[in-house]
């Protein structure tokens, strides 16, 4: 395998595939002919994962010769799909840019799921004494964006479980509440989407990545902070 750049436009390879804002589902012949893929066997071997399985769907597409039945994947599972193939298996023009996107994916996987405690470099970023701005606007940002993944499926649970024993951290969805608060009440002055400042402040000021991870002993001194 060449050697990979350290900076890539992940989205390129996303791009090659033709994706239509119009359209839900991208046909299997249209995903494999730009990395030289056989799309029966790529739809065989995709319907082994059980969440690309719930989104292939056999849809009639006009072709020269008429219609035809052809497999198709929903486009939000594509980026997944790509991540499943094996690099010797593509065309050697797009070789490349599969080994950067997946070096990308499992920095954006560790990221989002990294425990506490362990170092943010990883295999896009550097050593941390390396880090440039770019870096760590990066680390921030997965920060924010872990946090507000973990508002919505508080929040979701919470809608859908009413009735039931509730969520398994009450100190968690206590915080998640709280930042709500306060993210709308400034979003009543300043007329803008403040969740992303308020997770940042909370992110910064007690380095946590996800609200479960707020040490108990701090949970009232965060929600001091927050009002």
């Amino acid at each position: 395998m060449p050697d990979l750049p350290r900076f890539f436009d992940s989205a390129d390879l996303v791009s090659i595939q033709e994706l239509s804002a119009n359209e839900s589902y991208a046909p299997f012949p249209r995903l494999c002919s730009t990395l030289g893929l056989d799309p029966t066997t790529e739809a065989e071997y995709a319907a082994g994962y059980p969440i690309l399985a719930a989104g292939i769907r056999t849809i009639d597409i006009r072709t020269a010769w008429g219609l035809e039945p052809t497999p198709c994947l929903r486009a939000d599972l594509v980026p997944f799909w790509l991540l499943t193939l094996q690099y010797a298996e593509v065309e050697e023009s797009a070789q490349t840019k599969l080994a950067a996107y997946q070096r990308e994916c499992a920095s954006i996987l560790w990221q989002q799921f990294r425990p506490q405690g362990f170092s943010p470099e990883d295999a896009l970023l550097p050593q941390a004494s390396e880090f440039a701005p770019a870096d760590h606007g990066y680390i921030s940002e997965m920060a924010q964006a872990n946090l507000a993944r973990q508002q919505m499926l508080i929040e979701r649970q919470l809608n859908e479980d009413r009735d039931s024993r509730g969520i398994d951290d009450p100190q968690a969805l206590t915080l998640a509440q709280a930042v709500r608060r306060v993210a709308q009440s400034l979003a009543a002055r300043t007329y803008r989407n403040e969740y992303g400042g308020v997770f940042q402040g909370l992110y910064r000021q007690f380095g946590i990545t996800s609200y479960r991870r707020m040490p108990q002993s701090r949970l009232y001194e965060a929600l001091e902070w927050l009002e």
